[in-house]
């Protein structure tokens, strides 16, 4: 997801299809973009990542599924407390940082998310992996007053910050990230020049902030929360109620995100910390009241749910548990939004193919469209394993050959294949599907208009029979062709 370039079209094709690998992570998605922070947007009512592109753009969603995974990834430790004290501190440094840049009008703020996020890579991982050990970090810096980097250095004999460092460079993050994780020099920080100057002090600003939250006495926080803005007034153009404001924010948008995945913050010292900042008030003021449903654990979405009220984490990534008739007629609704609000087509086509591939289970679905001048369908892209290397060997002529293509392209009907080794039709199909696609069954939807053959759905499963569409889901998918086909009209 980090290597991803942005704002491409194949892009978000790449986002989506990323994203869509994991079931669970898919859903969680969802619910988070129909949570109350993002509904403003969105109207609550997103049920495809390639919308959640479109309302909240591509690095909101990119930042959003490389925060889940995150977690994820943290939640099954035995020292799954101190993780997520650290994780919510990572997150809270990440929207902090893209926040303020937004506040001091900065420009270049694409990355600023994730190089924050990263910027506490090394104690993430020594954490992860060296549980004991950043114990007794902690022991020495509260026994010596010593620095985190300090301590470090006796336990591991490497500071957090070039252990994160290493690692970044290790997995082949990108320059810009791995040059941010890198400390500022004290006193003044000066104004950045170069993109990886601002990220780098957007980067600093924010995780300086977060030590503040972390470590301050509600009787030092504005002293020290003056210092760290004196250090930066000359690099970061904010003042101190623009500050206030963007926290509380922040905290709004991390306090969203553990209700989704179930992090009570009064049971985090950051979490709790982090509350209190925000409000400006005591101990007492960061306690839940009764009726103070803002910070309320596990509170889940429930009106305009688009996952059909089923909960996909117990779903796996292969047991799809979908109610597939929820996922299209709330795709059809998806797809009735973005026709009003104004389209680019390929968002259209993109939101209707992956409504298809979210809903019933296929392994791929691609898209064809008319190239007129050759007289030919050519595959566009798609979703599923290889779908886009898929879709580009598909590109059969218009013109007559005995195949299944063709009929179905002429005559305009959706025809499905069980086998395609079944003795009945394995001469219609063609040998250059057979060489390009490892698929056993599949269904072609046409779009034709005035009879003519101007785009082609395709979908697919690699086993013999292991695609089967009741009446009311072939309903719901033909509304969705029907779309598609008012949309290529409107478009063109």
């Amino acid at each position: 997801m980090n290597k991803i370039a942005n704002s491409e079209t194949e892009s978000i094709t790449k986002l989506s299809n990323s994203i869509l690998k994991d079931f669970a992570l898919t859903n969680k998605i969802l619910r988070l973009v129909n949570s109350a922070y993002f509904r403003p947007a969105g109207g609550g009512n997103i049920s495809t990542v390639s919308r959640a592109v479109i309302v909240l753009g591509f690095e909101a969603v990119r930042n959003i599924a490389i925060t889940v995974l995150l977690f994820e990834h943290l939640q099954n430790k035995s020292n799954a407390n101190q993780l997520k004290e650290d994780f919510l501190r990572a997150n809270l440094a990440g929207i902090l940082a893209k926040d303020i840049g937004a506040a001091a009008q900065m420009r270049d703020l694409e990355q600023t998310f994730i190089c924050s996020l990263f910027n506490s890579l090394g104690r993430l991982l020594a954490q992860f992996y060296f549980p004991d050990e950043s114990d007794e970090i902690r022991r020495i810096m509260e026994q010596k007053s010593c620095t985190e980097d300090s301590a470090a250095l006796q336990v591991l004999g490497i500071s957090f910050e070039e252990m994160g460092v290493a690692i970044a460079r290790q997995w082949g993050f990108p320059p810009l990230i791995v040059g941010s994780m890198r400390k500022l020099p004290a006193g003044p920080v000066k104004r950045g020049v170069t993109q990886e100057d601002k990220l780098r002090l957007l980067s600093g600003f924010a995780n300086e902030l977060c030590d503040v939250i972390a470590k301050a006495t509600p009787e030092a926080r504005d002293r020290e929360m003056k210092k760290a803005m004196a250090r930066f007034a000359d690099a970061v153009a904010i003042d101190r109620q623009e500050m206030q404001q963007t926290v509380q924010r922040a905290v709004e948008e991390v306090s969203d995100f553990a209700r989704i995945i179930h992090l009570n913050l009064q049971q985090t010292t950051f979490g709790k910390q982090m509350r209190q900042f925000a409000k400006g008030g005591s101990d007492e003021d960061a306690t839940d009241k009764p009726g103070d449903t803002d910070y309320m654990d596990g509170t889940l979405l429930r009106e305009n749910d688009p996952l059909g009220g089923v909960d996909g984490d117990s779903a796996g990534n292969g047991g799809r548990q979908l109610d597939a008739q929820s996922v299209l007629t709330a795709g059809i609704q998806d797809i009735s939004n973005t026709l009003v609000d104004g389209f680019k087509l390929n968002d259209i086509l993109r939101i209707i193919l992956e409504t298809m591939y979210r809903a019933m289970g296929f392994k791929r679905v691609v898209l064809c469209i008319r190239d007129a001048k050759s007289g030919t369908m050519q595959g566009r892209f798609g979703f599923g394993p290889e779908a886009n290397e898929v879709a580009r060997a598909f590109r059969f002529p218009l013109s007559f050959t005995p195949d299944i293509f063709h009929a179905a392209t002429s005559k305009g009907v959706d025809i499905l294949i069980s086998d395609i080794n079944d003795p009945k039709i394995a001469e219609r199909i063609p040998a250059w599907y057979r060489k390009a696609v490892p698929a056993h069954s599949f269904v072609l939807f046409p779009l034709n208009i005035k009879g003519n053959p101007v785009a082609l759905i395709y979908a697919d499963h690699d086993e013999p029979g292991g695609i089967s569409i009741p009446e009311k889901e072939l309903s719901l998918l033909r509304t969705l062709r029907n779309q598609a086909v008012l949309a290529i009209k409107q478009g063109s």
